[in-house]
């Protein structure tokens, strides 16, 4: 019996343990340029509003500006500013807010069928 219980507590730990590997965020933060905080999101979810706003919770300090850009492109992120042309068009996403108004805003990067005047990264 104690030999049973022992083997259930060893399955329930690694079940637990690869729950949490799973679990592991989409997306790493890069660098920080200025005020500027660059990430790199997984392209399986480069257009999950969901993955841009955890990773927004994590980094922004809340009652604090705070501008996060996203890319799924690793080798985009600039080391340095101003961004090169290929820098910003690599850019999957855009987060801006500003404490003082009521700026707060997600904005993604627009699907080729995205209509015109449509709030989106162009």
């Amino acid at each position: 019996m104690k030999d049973m219980m022992l083997r259930l507590a060893v399955a329930v730990t690694l079940l637990a343990a690869a729950g949490t590997a799973s679990a592991a965020p989409a997306w790493k933060y890069v660098r920080n340029i200025g005020m500027w905080q660059f990430v790199v999101v997984e392209p399986r979810v480069s257009a999950d509003t969901g993955t841009f706003m955890q990773a927004v919770r994590a980094i922004c300090t809340p009652g604090r500006a705070c501008m996060v850009v996203f890319w799924s492109d690793a080798a985009a992120v600039p080391a340095s500013m101003p961004m090169t042309h290929a820098q910003q068009q690599a850019v999957v996403a855009r987060y801006l807010h500003n404490p003082t108004g009521v700026h707060d805003e997600l904005l993604l990067r627009c699907r080729a069928d995205e209509p015109a005047g449509s709030r989106c990264l162009r």
